[in-house]
C-alpha cells in the first residue's frame, strides 16, 4: 500500500479491490469505486464502507461497462492472476479521464522465484503460486500495454526487487 499511496488522485477505481484495503488511503471527498468478482465481498464491503460504491465484475470473462472515468485506476497485485489480462488492459484507456494513470504491482520475476523457493519450504502459501498465471517481466508488460492504448509513465521495483511498480498513462496523454 505504501507503493501506491502517493499515486491515489482524484476519482479512484480499484480492480480487484479485495477486502478494500485502499479506502483508508483515500483522502476526504475522494471518489471510489471497487471492483471484485465475489458478491459476498461486495455485501461485506458495502456493508462497512456505505459512503462508497462497489460492483460485481469478473474482471477476465466481464466487460467493465462503466458509465464514467477515473483520475486513477488501481491494479494492485491483480494482472498476474489473470487469465487473460489483454482482455482488461484493453478497456482501461477508455476510463481514464485526461492526465489520469493506471497504477499496477505485481511479483518481479526475482520475486516469484523467491516465492516459488519459499513455498517449496513453506514460508509462503503454495496455493498462492499457484494461482499466479503470468509473472510480467518488464518488457511482457510493455509487450501487453502498448498495443492497447497505454505507455508507462514510471517504474520501479520495491519490496528488495520483489515486486514492481508500473504507472502507466493512455498514449494519447500528454500530461
Amino acid at each position: 500500500m505504501k507503493a501506491i499511496a502517493p499515486f491515489l488522485r482524484g476519482d479512484v477505481l480499484d480492480l480487484a479491490c479485495g477486502f478494500g484495503k485502499v479506502i483508508p488511503l483515500l483522502r476526504p471527498g475522494q471518489s471510489y469505486l471497487g471492483v471484485e468478482g465475489s458478491p459476498q465481498f461486495i455485501k461485506t464491503l458495502t456493508d462497512q464502507y456505505p459512503g462508497y460504491q462497489f460492483i460485481v465484475r469478473d474482471l477476465d470473462l466481464n466487460e467493465l461497462n462503466l458509465e464514467r472515468q477515473f483520475d486513477t485506476i488501481l491494479l494492485v497485485a491483480v494482472i498476474e492472476h489473470l487469465e487473460h489480462p489483454a482482455h482488461l488492459v484493453a478497456q482501461l484507456p477508455r476510463y481514464l479521464k485526461a492526465g489520469g494513470r493506471l497504477v499496477m504491482t505485481t511479483p518481479s520475476p526475482f520475486g516469484d522465484k523467491i516465492h516459488r523457493a519459499g513455498a517449496i519450504i513453506g514460508l509462503f502459501s503454495k496455493d498462492a503460486v499457484r494461482e499466479h498465471e503470468t509473472i510480467f517481466s518488464h518488457k511482457m508488460m510493455v509487450d501487453l500495454i502498448e498495443p492497447n492504448g497505454l505507455e508507462i509513465d514510471g517504474y520501479r521495483r520495491f519490496l528488495l526487487g520483489g515486486n514492481q511498480l508500473f504507472i502507466c498513462k493512455a498514449k494519447m496523454d500528454k500530461n
